[in-house]
This record gives C-alpha cells, sequence and structure tokens, in this order.
C-alpha cells in the first residue's frame, strides 16, 4: 500500500509536460550558407524551443574552432540549447575516448548537454551508457542527455538519457514505424523522432502530427537526403518553426490524465 500510495504522490507531483520541440542535427560548418543556417536557428530560438546538435568533425574536433563557438554562443544567448556530437560506436568505442570528447565540447563551447549517437540497444551494452549518463551527470552543471539509437529501444534505456531518439530515417519509412507499446506511459519530453526526405511543408505537417500521436515530445523533419541529409536546413523551416510554436501547452488535464495513464503503468508491473 505505502509503494501505491508514493507512486500516486509521485503522479501528481510531475511537472508539467511541455510543447513540442525541435531537435535539429546542425551539421553545417558556419561559413557561407552554413553561417545564414546558423542565424536562421538563431533568429528562431526566441519563439520555439530549439535544442540545436553542435559537430564540428564528427565530435568536437582536434582543436577549438572559433567560427563554431562564435556561432554556439550566438544561439544560446537567444535561448537556445546546445548539444555536443560524440558517437559512441554501438557500445565499442573507448569509454574513455567518448569521456575525453565530452569534456572537450565543455572546455570549448560551453554546451548545455550531450548528443550520444551510434547509440546500441542490446542488454549487453546497457552499463555502458548507463556509465557515460553518470559521467555527465555527475560532471557538469548543464548535463542534458540526447541517446540517439535511432529505432524502437527496451524502457531500461529511460535510465541513460534525458531524451531517447527512437527514430531516424527517411519519411518512406515513417508510415510503417510502431512506437514500443511502454513508451506510452511515459512523458513525450522522453522521445525524439528526426525524419529526412520530406518532401514538402504538407508532408511535414503531417509528420510532426504523427510524431505527436506517437507521444514524441522532440521532432526534426527536413527535405534534405543523401549522405548527410543534416547539413542544410529545410527549404521550409519557416513553416516548421511556425507549426512546432504552435503546438498548445498541454492543460493540466492531459498531465493529470498522462500521470494516470503513468501510475496504472506501474501498478500493473507489479508483482502479484
Amino acid at each position: 500500500m505505502k509503494s501505491t500510495i508514493a507512486v500516486a504522490l509521485f503522479v501528481f507531483a510531475m511537472p508539467t509536460a511541455h510543447a513540442l520541440e525541435l531537435l535539429v542535427p546542425a551539421y553545417f560548418y558556419p561559413v557561407d550558407d552554413g553561417v545564414t543556417y546558423w542565424q536562421t536557428l538563431t533568429e528562431a530560438a526566441p519563439d520555439v524551443a530549439i535544442t540545436a546538435i553542435l559537430n564540428p568533425d564528427s565530435g568536437p574536433g582536434a582543436a577549438f574552432d572559433s567560427d563554431y563557438a562564435a556561432v554556439a554562443n550566438a544561439f544560446q544567448a537567444a535561448g537556445g540549447r546546445l548539444i555536443g556530437y560524440v558517437y559512441t560506436g554501438y557500445g565499442a568505442r573507448s569509454e574513455a575516448l567518448v569521456k575525453a570528447e565530452i569534456d572537450r565540447y565543455y572546455a570549448q563551447y560551453g554546451v548545455d548537454g550531450i548528443f550520444l549517437d551510434e547509440v546500441s540497444n542490446l542488454a549487453q551494452h546497457l552499463g555502458y551508457y548507463q556509465s557515460l549518463h553518470a559521467y555527465i551527470k555527475g560532471g557538469f552543471e548543464r548535463n542534458h542527455i540526447v541517446a540517439n539509437p535511432g529505432t524502437q529501444t527496451p524502457e531500461a534505456w529511460l535510465a541513460t538519457a534525458d531524451v531517447l531518439v527512437t527514430f531516424e530515417s527517411p519519411a518512406a519509412e515513417y508510415a510503417g514505424y510502431a512506437p514500443d507499446p511502454w513508451t506510452a506511459a511515459q512523458d513525450a519530453t522522453r522521445f525524439a523522432h528526426l525524419v529526412y526526405d520530406v518532401a514538402d511543408a504538407d508532408a511535414m505537417r503531417t509528420i510532426i502530427d504523427t510524431a505527436r500521436a506517437h507521444n514524441v515530445g522532440h521532432v526534426y523533419v527536413t527535405d534534405d537526403r543523401g549522405d548527410n541529409p543534416w547539413d542544410t536546413l529545410p527549404t521550409y523551416w519557416g513553416a516548421e518553426a511556425a507549426y512546432a510554436a504552435a503546438v498548445p501547452e498541454p492543460s493540466a488535464w492531459a498531465g493529470f490524465v498522462a500521470g494516470l495513464a503513468l501510475l496504472v503503468a506501474r501498478l500493473r508491473r507489479r508483482p502479484r
């Protein structure tokens, strides 16, 4: 009975969910068109929640880059959240190397968190990602973590990140995507979808609506494609930012219903 009461109190104490946020892989070097893309993100940051992923060279790079620092600082000053890209080789990359790159991001660019890419969803690698989670959360005051398996992932991975990317693929594959049932009882802010090769603004809106129906609170949609579909902003960026910004904050009643669903899910998992 005590555990049930504790869970109920937790439900009513849950923070209200946020409106839709944009998670932008900003993989464009800040010269020429790249500068324009960063300026566009910065201009939008006061009006829509944006987390931009900084990626100088499949990581922080060997040396400090003042061009990246300039656009990164301006973006943060406008209210955007900046996280640094680090790949993990699906759990095979040395923890020491990953941690060293994490350290460089904070020292060189003053990031607000880390984006862990190439994340394995296999059980034997769970401890590896829990260790990285503990390192980031224990070592840095601004410690937002996004982990990218890019596909369905066991519930245990919630202990490795604040946000899990559970879809990263072209639009042609999105219609057939089915989220894991366990995700329905979680807050939408725990999940992100990255969808590329989306033809136009109407298709973009459909993708965003579908993501919201899948209980996803972070999304990014682009018409970019090819080997690196994240090296430009979409041609319909203005429409996408406006559409995301227009998503209303959930009501208190919606928060109660989401909390009640979480309570029911937890009670069902209790041993009989």
